[in-house]
């Protein structure tokens, strides 16, 4: 079944046609379900690849470099120059 950019299966519809879905997953999403729930989720290597890098080019507010904070309070201050 397709919905909203993604395919969806039961868990044991993946299993029966694994090698069908493992290529869906080249061009998007597999949902699989158990019980009627989203459960997990197929991905190619290459999404997979591209939303590690991204999750990697974040960082926690503590980490935030020192130039940036001082940019931020010269901001908040009302100062933009």
């Amino acid at each position: 079944m397709k919905a909203d950019g993604h395919v969806t299966t039961t868990a044991g519809d993946l299993v029966r046609q694994f090698s069908h879905y493992s290529d869906v997953a080249l061009g998007q999403p597999v949902v699989v379900t158990r019980n009627g729930r989203p459960r997990n989720v197929l991905l190619s290597v290459e999404e997979y690849e591209r939303l590690k890098k991204r999750d990697q080019q974040a960082f926690i507010a503590a980490d935030t470099p020192e130039h940036f904070l001082a940019d931020i309070e010269m901001l908040a201050a009302g100062n933009s120059n």
